[in-house]
């Protein structure tokens, strides 16, 4: 894999490997997918980028940046119970040559229209050709698909021209798109491992505190007390009055029958 990057692509790739490897810099998952959709639209000039991961029992839930409502929906339905297949038959087909290379990189859309080929009934009977494709206006599209334990993560960088995006190309061609998601996939694998990890601990924490009654705002500031935060420091993470952080302190050490900081760390 050769690639002629300038300083101004080695930046904006290092700030997206950066992003990507942040995943607890955002107290919101759907924050954190947002910043690293923002930050590989920005490095490879992408109009359309979708990223889906687990959650609370959904094999993929879909979050995206610049994909319309509709579309938004109809990617949700044929892709949310990854990794079992779409049930659009030229979609099954390109799933099946995905899983057939073993790509971890590629195509989607491409390989949807070389399942398609011959076949006019295609275009009139395609869920994801009719749902998303055409109304979300994308013409090519680069992926990162793998599955996990539990569901499947799909991160997918679309155009709207084949050839080039509305806005001008950079120094990093798009068709080297490809290349580069390469480049972010060891890192992206390593930064959704630590999120879903997180949030699975963050649920458990959430489910044992509620036994006691405690609020979802009392238990998030009961994990930060275990954490020997104090409340001025809650404060400032969670953008409230140190007031406010003292009358919540105080309703959790009632409702935990507790009378110090140090109970709660043990």
């Amino acid at each position: 894999m050769s690639l002629a990057l300038r300083r101004v692509d080695l930046d904006r790739l290092d700030r997206t490997l950066t992003t990507i490897l942040s995943p607890l810099a955002h107290q919101r998952c759907d924050d954190w997918r947002l910043a690293v959709e923002s930050a590989v639209a920005v490095l490879l000039d992408g109009d359309h980028v979708v990223f889906g991961m687990p959650r609370a029992g959904m094999p993929m839930h879909v979050h995206s940046m610049n994909v319309g409502t509709q579309p938004q929906r109809a990617i949700q339905t044929l892709f949310g119970r990854l990794p079992d297949l779409p049930t659009d038959p030229w979609l099954q087909a390109a799933e099946h040559e995905r899983l057939r290379s073993g790509a971890e990189v590629w195509s989607r859309l491409r390989a949807f229209w070389r399942a398609a080929a011959g076949q006019p009934s295609a275009r009139r009977r395609s869920a994801f050709l009719g749902e998303v494709v055409t109304p979300g206006r994308m013409a090519d599209s680069e992926n990162i698909d793998w599955s996990v334990d539990g569901g499947h993560v799909a991160l997918c960088i679309s155009y709207g021209n084949a050839e080039s995006s509305v806005r001008p190309r950079r120094s990093t061609p798009r068709h080297a798109a490809g290349a580069v998601l390469k480049l972010l996939l060891p890192a992206l694998k390593v930064g959704v491992t630590m999120r879903l990890a997180h949030d699975r601990a963050t649920a458990a924490a959430e489910l044992s505190l509620g036994r006691f009654g405690l609020t979802r705002r009392e238990a998030e500031i009961a994990r930060l007390l275990a954490r020997r935060a104090t409340n001025r420091e809650i404060a400032e993470r969670l953008d409230v009055s140190p007031h406010t952080v003292r009358h919540h302190v105080e309703n959790i050490f009632a409702k935990l029958g507790i009378h110090s900081r140090r109970s709660i760390r043990d």
